[in-house]
């Protein structure tokens, strides 16, 4: 039986007080922690802890966790003006098309003081790394903290984000996105839970600094698993490994999409199926009752909010529906659920058919072909 892989991205503003600096919400961590002891493939449950044998544990998915940075390097970020190097990217290279990059005269001063954010903003995200590798070892999962940013080479802010136009300073991070995917892959095959957080690094040009973000980083790791995971065959030929991402779940502080930011707006109401068309990227709003398909959009221009944290430089919820987007384009369905919540185990656990029958969350998933 082909083994599954989910990825699990747990949002800073999660498991951290937003609002006050480097500051940990225990009470949600250690739930996170337990999800995941409960939840995961046996392959990486210590020999040492405690945990029902009888509850299948060997048939339960391999996951690979990804954590945003919460109050744990967006206050440094912002201090420093650090911004999503996806951002950067693309509005850059639209505004390039017709002008010279002005890169090269960028001032040697500024230059230092972004790479002094970077390190700063590097470090408190990683010392938030340490605290979630820490809670689930003593749950009795083997974690180990993977670092991306400078860590791996070639890889910059803006992960595996494809360039519009022309003009943008050529790089190779899809490349290191790879080899990114290389290193998770080595990590499950050994029997180790990667924890993977998003990051300071630099931006596409190599010289200014800007922030790998978590969704950033899931949307790479969902869309270029298969072609990076190559692994020998006893010098017979290549072939992909057996294990496939078989869904992505985003963890965050709201019960899922809405129609509106439910922390503003009283009448916003929690979208629990969206539809992508994989060909044009538009969404559509799964009627329940009748299992149609309504209210065509896109991701970008679907009102739902972005963050609602002063100091969140990532884009908040609006830049995780961007990415589920193309992962639902590449054939695996996503899950926005909120965290602490009985559905959010469900998820996780596997022990759902609809979500209909949940109490929150939004699915989200190819458009089905229509058959004449």
């Amino acid at each position: 039986m082909e083994d599954k892989i989910i990825i699990l991205k747990i949002g800073g503003s999660s498991i951290t007080n937003k609002a006050q600096e480097e500051t940990l919400d225990t009470e949600s961590l250690e739930w996170f922690a337990n999800l995941i002891s409960t939840s995961v493939n046996e392959s990486v449950l210590s020999p040492s802890c405690t945990f029902d044998r009888s509850s299948n544990s060997q048939t339960k998915p391999r996951i690979i966790i990804v954590h945003g940075a919460g109050s744990f390097g967006h206050h440094s970020a912002k201090r420093y003006g650090l911004k999503c190097g996806k951002s950067v990217l693309l509005d850059e290279c639209e505004s390039m098309k017709d002008e010279k990059s002005n890169n090269d005269s960028l001032d040697s001063m500024l230059l230092h003081y972004q790479m002094e954010g970077l390190s700063k903003t590097r470090h408190s995200v990683q010392k938030l790394n340490s605290a979630i590798v820490e809670s689930l070892l003593n749950h009795g999962v083997n974690a180990v903290g993977l670092s991306p940013g400078i860590s791996i080479p070639s890889l910059r802010a803006h992960g595996a984000t494809k360039r519009r136009g022309e003009g943008c300073a050529s790089d190779n991070s899809i490349a290191g996105m790879k080899l990114l995917c290389q290193s998770i892959h080595e990590s499950l095959e050994a029997g180790l839970l990667p924890v993977i957080h998003g990051d300071a690094c630099l931006l596409y040009d190599g010289k200014r600094a800007g922030i790998l973000g978590g969704d950033t980083l899931v949307e790479g790791i969902a869309t270029l698993w298969d072609e990076s995971t190559i692994v020998k065959n006893n010098g017979s030929g290549d072939r992909l490994s057996a294990k496939k991402i078989s869904q992505v779940i985003f963890i965050t502080d709201v019960a899922g999409v809405f129609t509106s930011d439910p922390k503003s707006d009283p009448n916003a109401e929690l979208i629990r199926h969206l539809n992508v068309n994989c060909t044009t990227g538009e969404l559509s709003i799964v009627d329940c009752a009748n299992d149609m398909n309504r209210m065509p959009s896109s991701a970008s221009s679907l009102n739902v909010s972005g963050s609602s944290h002063a100091h969140d430089v990532t884009g908040g919820l609006k830049a995780k529906l961007v990415a589920a987007v193309t992962i639902v384009q590449s054939g695996i369905d996503v899950i926005i659920t909120q965290c602490a919540s009985d559905s959010a185990e469900s998820f996780v656990a596997g022990k759902w058919k609809s979500v209909w029958e949940l109490d929150s969350g939004t699915l989200i998933s190819p458009l089905p072909e229509t058959t004449e």
